[in-house]
């Protein structure tokens, strides 16, 4: 539930764009929460521990993206001051959404090393099939229930209203803050 690229870029899309985008951008992160807690089951972080290079080569490619995100969450920000009422851009798709909410999910090795050290923590040694159907079930519900809710606070016309004021300096520090966990993952020692 900590503030990161999944909370700022559900929090973004539903603000910028509608509640469905959001949504979707949710569906997108569970996916993402399904493939790393089933990765966390079957043991992630031994992979990682007998070839560092993969961990990596995943914090470069999900820090760049992070990074590229942030870039472009700053360059809209300062683009055009125009316009300033809220527009719903309908060239996005619910399928882009989808996908944005996966890669941002994915992109994040702290998630990964996040999990299977959860994994590893909590699980017996020889867990049943069982326990780790449950445990990604339990994962992949509280993703939905807690970006879901980020949807609905985000997507109100009260704090839409207020957004609308104030759109370009959150839309700039949300950038710069992507920028900055992007450069921690990709120039971090772990």
């Amino acid at each position: 539930m900590t503030p990161g690229p999944n909370f700022f870029v559900t929090a973004q899309v539903t603000v910028k764009h509608s509640s469905i985008s959001g949504l979707f951008i949710v569906l997108g992160t569970c996916t993402g929460t399904v493939i790393w807690s089933t990765a966390g089951y079957f043991g992630i972080a031994y992979l990682f521990v007998i070839a560092p290079w993969i961990y990596t080569t995943l914090k470069i490619i999900g820090g760049s993206y992070i990074i590229y995100l942030g870039t472009k969450l700053i360059i809209n920000a300062y683009k055009s001051n125009a316009s300033t009422t809220l527009q719903i851009e309908d060239s996005q798709s619910n399928y882009l959404n989808w996908w944005k909410g996966l890669i941002t999910n994915l992109s994040n090795p702290k998630t990964a090393m996040f999990i299977t050290s959860l994994f590893a923590s909590v699980l017996p040694k020889e867990p049943t099939i069982f326990i780790g159907i449950s445990i990604v079930i339990t994962m992949v519900l509280i993703s939905l229930l807690w970006y879901s809710f980020i949807v609905v606070i985000f997507s109100s016309a009260r704090f839409n209203h207020y957004y609308n004021r104030v759109q370009n300096w959150i839309e700039g520090i949300a950038g710069v803050i992507f920028v900055g966990f992007g450069a921690k993952l990709v120039f971090g020692k772990k």
